[in-house]
């Protein structure tokens, strides 16, 4: 259940019914999303069922598939088995702190100047969690030009542009 108030979201806490053959991230990969996502979703508080409160933070999974891709959807980011076994941590931060952004940013449908927004917010957060963004940029290696995700060179070029922003 989601609920606005007083201008922030506020988030109720409940179980997330389970995806067929989803399952959770090896524990060195979710410790690298866990830090890309930082202190949470800015203006945003999970209110826990034993009345606490917490940062809104996406759930991580892993998910079958073959090629290396993530996707978000309602607070829980997937990522492909490929993309387990085949990125470096710093390219595994970046390609977290993209979908990781597109969560924070609100983003809700897929077209060109999200994803380049989301590239560029996701940079900023892995830098700020400590990842080489430069060594990163090789994820895009993995991922071809789409109807809304820019070519590879022109991904990288915002990437870089992006700079680290506040620490």
């Amino acid at each position: 259940m989601v609920r606005l108030a007083l201008a922030a979201l506020v988030f109720i806490a409940s179980p997330l019914t389970a995806i067929p053959c989803e399952q959770p991230l090896p524990p060195g990969l979710a410790a690298i999303a866990r830090e890309v996502a930082g202190a949470g979703r800015p203006n945003c508080r999970s209110y826990l069922p034993d009345g606490s409160e917490a940062p809104c933070l996406p759930r991580f999974a892993l998910a079958p598939g073959g090629v290396v891709n993530a996707r978000h959807q309602a607070g829980s980011i997937r990522f492909t088995r490929a993309a387990a076994a085949r990125l470096t941590p710093d390219e595994f931060a970046l390609l977290a702190g993209h979908e990781i952004a597109h969560w924070y940013l609100g983003h809700e449908g897929d077209n060109a100047a999200a994803e380049l927004a989301a590239d560029r917010l996701g940079a900023q957060l892995a830098c700020r969690a400590g990842f080489s963004v430069e060594a990163g940029t090789s994820l895009f290696r993995h991922l071809h030009p789409s109807r809304v995700h820019a070519r590879p060179a022109e991904r990288r070029a915002a990437v870089l542009a992006a700079g680290c922003g506040a620490r």
